[in-house]
């Protein structure tokens, strides 16, 4: 794999990472709501796991030739930004259960 298809997936994987970053956030602003729309609430939860599916799935594809791989700064940038995502995903999905819990 040479630097340039590494460089693509790194930009996918951001993409992807930052769109779902952008749908926890929005799920968040939904749960502010007076009236809490728990339907808008899992489908923005949803599409966020979908979206990180999708960057997963790109970051395979630089793993695979991890024996061939040169270092690269933005391809760790974007392993960093996924990984942060998916905590925020694992945070606002225990905050929800834990607010539910609190609720009923």
């Amino acid at each position: 794999m040479d630097i340039d298809e590494l460089n693509q997936i790194s930009m996918t994987m951001l993409s992807r990472a930052g769109k779902a970053k952008q749908l926890l956030n929005q799920a968040l602003v939904a749960m502010e709501q007076s009236e809490v729309d728990e339907v808008i609430i899992s489908k923005y939860l949803q599409d966020a796991k979908q979206t990180l599916i999708e960057a997963h799935k790109a970051q395979n594809q630089a793993i695979k030739h991890s024996d061939t791989l040169t270092y690269s700064l933005l391809f760790t940038h974007a392993q960093d930004t996924l990984m942060n995502t998916e905590e925020s995903l694992f945070l606002v999905q225990h905050f929800i259960k834990i607010i539910n819990s609190k609720l009923k």
